[in-house]
């Protein structure tokens, strides 16, 4: 929603799905509030293009919309879908299973073209790389956390494959990303009750 308030002043119908309006609101944020607003999927067409919307589940946000465009088989994933990088961060605004689920239906359309909105296009090579290691750090963060490890031995122990360890990036965020892999299993870990 950055930067939309520019394009709405220049009288652009701003569109966004309906959960993208409390924290515009809410925080006040300087962004513009949609004019228009959908639940789970919403087809556009201007100039004789199609554009479909699609509300995927939560995953870098409760509002996460995936933009695509089938003439050109391409589609606008921003922040989940990554090219041979890190994902950001520690995973703020994170649902790690709407991630899984989210990477899992842009690997089944039927597309060439990914832009990821940052770096350079991927493909749905990239995007199962990047399933495989979402679903890896989440099973070995389980596991060290399962087995009583503390945040000071946890971290030093989970392990990255080479291709992970050449991914843009990898340096800065490898710790980041296990730190917010670390706090959502803490917070959805399923242990004595």
């Amino acid at each position: 929603m950055a930067g939309s308030q520019v394009f709405q002043q220049q009288g652009a119908t701003i569109v966004a799905h309906r959960n993208a309006i409390e924290p515009v609101i809410g925080e006040r944020m300087p962004y513009a509030i949609p004019d228009k607003v959908f639940d789970e999927d919403m087809t556009i067409t201007l100039g004789g293009e199609t554009v479909e919307l699609h509300r995927v589940d939560p995953s870098h946000s409760n509002s996460m919309t995936m933009v695509l465009f089938p003439r050109q088989k391409a589609l606008q994933c921003t922040d989940v879908c990554q090219n041979k990088t890190m994902p950001y961060n520690d995973f703020l605004d994170f649902y790690y299973d709407g991630w899984i689920d989210t990477l899992d239906w842009v690997i089944a359309q039927d597309v060439d073209i990914i832009d990821i909105g940052h770096y350079t296009p991927a493909t749905k090579a990239e995007q199962v790389a990047l399933r495989d290691y979402m679903v890896d750090l989440h099973k070995q963060v389980l596991t060290l956390e399962r087995a009583g490890q503390s945040w000071d031995q946890l971290y030093r122990n989970v392990k990255f494959s080479p291709e992970v360890q050449s991914w843009t990036n990898f340096s800065n965020m490898k710790t980041l990303n296990t730190l917010g892999m670390h706090r959502w299993v803490k917070n959805h870990r399923r242990g004595m009750w």
